[in-house]
């Protein structure tokens, strides 16, 4: 699980073994604890309580639950277009379709316990069963009731079906061909309000003043006042909904990245102090904007094949909730990308009406699996196009995600709080069982003023990032070689709102010179990661060429993620360079990441970058001390070999370091017996 999910996944352990979810969780926000009620706490239960049922294996039945359950959205689908007017081809189409749209349903129905996971198949039933209370004067009622019961449902699963319900409710206001009729509106309202007064994470976002509960409110009373009232409450209510945006809330940083959005045309200016520190943290990989390249990726090819079927979409659908739920999803999409889930919902039925004539529609449906099928293909070629199609790189892969778990797991103390950046801190509390100082969840204010604060302070000395820490109670530290090297609007220092790296700041000692840190002990590394503890013992860690800080030139974001990616290839382009460029620090460098990878590496590729070294060194150019790292380096990838460690205790004797020639002439005889 990422993100969100690893809190989703540990509160559904808690529901299986009969725990319960605490009040206040005290593995997250330490050291007060994090008020769960404060989060849509819905998945959690249903998950955890059907495994508790069922039994057997909790990881394996989660896997399976993520799978299985967004299934749901199918039939549903399929039920929402034959009560929207579409004949039953269509509506069998649009559903079939749907379930192919990789990779735009991946949010949905991929193997993490995301809101979208449970919330989407509630939020498509709701819309199958609005529709027909909508149109069916026959089924009205009951059907009103079964969509105020899945609207509660949906409120309580995903705070985004709030923003859903305020369209709900201006469309019941504001749509002519919709009925005044109390059957229809009073359960819905009643279910937006009951929910803002009984869901705890509504209730602590003073929800009954929010848009949709002011909207809800005037529905109610402009289906049962007289004439007069009736007509002046859809605009009333329309006022004081636009005027409660202005409250303060917990939701201010939504409000705050969609007005900076607009300002600023939905690209990120360059200097991060034009933002609100509230729009600078949630304007990030899944809150962001789709760029050119991202929709391309997931899109592209499906809106060339709908396009026949728009206008016909439109005709036959007119007056049916689809329409404005296709728009709505679109401007959804623009502002937020996570949202593109919804899109895929609507623009199933559009491809379905492309193809309705002939042998049409299989072409249809071969151009949307041949799209899911080379989705990596088509991600790789616009990423060659220079095309951006995924927000959000990492240095972080989950082998190394891995091995600093189980680090956590063994070797940190059981009660030691950990202070790192929020993707980061839900794993180490999910699966390291530790206790966190940040927490997933940007709906609290205080937590977002955590994370802004702890990346501001990265980039101050080294004393303040110590007073962060013990103001946080925190024991540990996890440093992203990220934070010092992805200088976008995604890194820490954007965050932050940093403009300027000093060379003694805490983020470049920890990444550069963790040595020259006074209460800060470096105690585990990984190829990008490194644990600090405070008044630790250091331990000794290897060289990393992302760590070294006379490789620095040769290490931007760009090279260091493709160090990452593809290792050998790019040690190779960095040795070749530094050969014909005659730049031992190139060479030596290429030669640390070779040696960090050597599978399927011929050990004489690398013994000619260290003899082009050894004559660098010879020629005067190179210091002794950085030919000793490279033999080294040399030695634990490809030795035992004691010739080659002889070799450099020659070098280090005529350098007059006799003490390094013994310790290495020592570590030659235990090798091969020298004598």
């Amino acid at each position: 699980m990422q993100g969100e999910a690893t809190q989703a996944f540990r509160y559904s352990a808690m529901v299986s073994r009969g725990e319960g979810i605490p009040r206040v969780d005290p593995m997250s926000m330490h050291p007060e604890g994090f008020p769960t009620g404060q989060n849509s706490i819905f998945e959690e239960y249903l998950a955890g309580g059907l495994h508790r049922v069922v039994g057997g294996d909790f990881g394996r039945f989660m896997r399976l639950f993520c799978l299985a359950f967004p299934l749901l959205a199918i039939p549903g689908i399929y039920l929402w277009t034959g009560a929207a007017g579409f004949c039953h081809r269509t509506a069998l189409s649009a559903s079939a379709l749907y379930g192919i749209l990789l990779p735009a349903i991946l949010r949905a129905r991929g193997e993490s316990l995301y809101r979208e996971t449970v919330a989407l198949p509630i939020i498509i039933f709701l819309g199958w069963t609005l529709e027909r209370a909508l149109r069916e004067d026959s089924a009205r009622l009951h059907m009103a009731v079964a969509s105020s019961i899945l609207l509660f449902a949906a409120l309580a699963s995903w705070k985004v079906t709030g923003f859903l319900a305020l369209f709900i409710f201006a469309y019941l206001l504001f749509s002519r061909g919709v009925p005044r009729d109390p059957a229809l509106i009073l359960p819905l309202g009643a279910a937006q309000l009951l929910a803002s007064l009984v869901l705890t994470h509504m209730r602590h976002d003073t929800a009954i003043l929010s848009p949709a509960s002011i909207l809800a409110a005037a529905a109610m009373l402009s289906c049962l006042g007289p004439p007069g009232l009736r007509r002046v409450m859809p605009w009333a209510g329309a006022i004081a909904a636009a005027a409660s945006v202005l409250l303060p809330g917990e939701s201010g940083h939504v409000t705050a990245v969609a007005l900076a959005k607009i300002r600023f045309l939905f690209r990120h200016p360059a200097d991060p102090l034009l933002l609100s520190p509230d729009a600078r943290l949630f304007w990030v990989g899944g809150y962001t904007s789709p760029t050119t390249g991202e929709f391309i990726w997931l899109f592209g090819p499906l809106f060339a094949a709908a396009l026949p079927g728009v206008f016909r979409f439109l005709k036959q659908a007119r007056g049916r909730l689809l329409v404005p739920f296709l728009f709505l999803s679109m401007g959804g999409y623009l502002f937020f990308d996570r949202l593109h889930v919804f899109l895929a919902v609507a623009l199933a039925p559009v491809l379905a009406l492309s193809g309705r004539k002939g042998a049409i529609l299989p072409v249809v449906f071969v151009l949307a699996g041949a799209h899911s099928v080379f989705a990596p293909s088509l991600g790789h070629r616009l990423s060659e196009a220079g095309l951006a199609f995924r927000p959000g790189a990492s240095l972080l892969t989950d082998n190394e995600v891995n091995g600093y778990l189980r680090w956590v797991g063994t070797s940190s103390a059981p009660d030691g709080a950990f202070l790192a950046y929020w993707h980061i801190s839900g794993l180490t509390s999910a699966y390291g069982e530790r206790p966190t100082v940040l927490h997933t969840f940007f709906e609290n204010r205080r937590n977002r003023e955590k994370i802004v604060e702890f990346s501001a302070r990265l980039f101050e000395t080294g004393e303040s990032l110590v007073s962060f820490m013990e103001g946080s109670e925190a024991r540990y530290l996890v440093y992203q070689a990220d934070f010092l090297l992805d200088r976008s609007w995604q890194g820490a220092a954007y965050l932050g709102g940093v403009t300027t790296i000093d060379d003694s700041s805490a983020a470049f000692l920890m990444h550069y010179a963790p040595e020259r840190l006074e209460r800060l002990a470096l105690v585990w590394q990984g190829p990008s990661l490194r644990v600090f503890e405070l008044d630790g013992n250091p331990v000794s860690v290897p060289a990393n060429p992302l760590f070294t800080l006379r490789y620095r030139a040769f290490f931007d974001y760009g090279t260091a993620l493709a160090c990452i990616s593809d290792p050998v290839g790019t040690a190779l382009g960095l040795g070749s360079s530094g050969l014909s460029h005659r730049d031992p620090d190139a060479v030596s460098a290429a030669l640390l990441v070779l040696s960090e990878n050597p599978a399927g590496v011929p050990p004489e590729a690398s013994v000619g970058l260290l003899q082009f070294l050894v004559e660098a060194h010879l020629a005067g150019v190179y210091d002794i001390l950085d030919l000793e790292g490279d033999f080294v380096a040399y030695l634990a990838a490809w030795g035992p070999d004691r010739e080659v460690r002889l070799d450099l205790v020659r070098l280090l004797e005529r350098a007059n370091l006799r003490e390094r020639a013994l310790f290495h002439y020592g570590q030659a005889f235990e090798e091969g017996g020298a004598r």
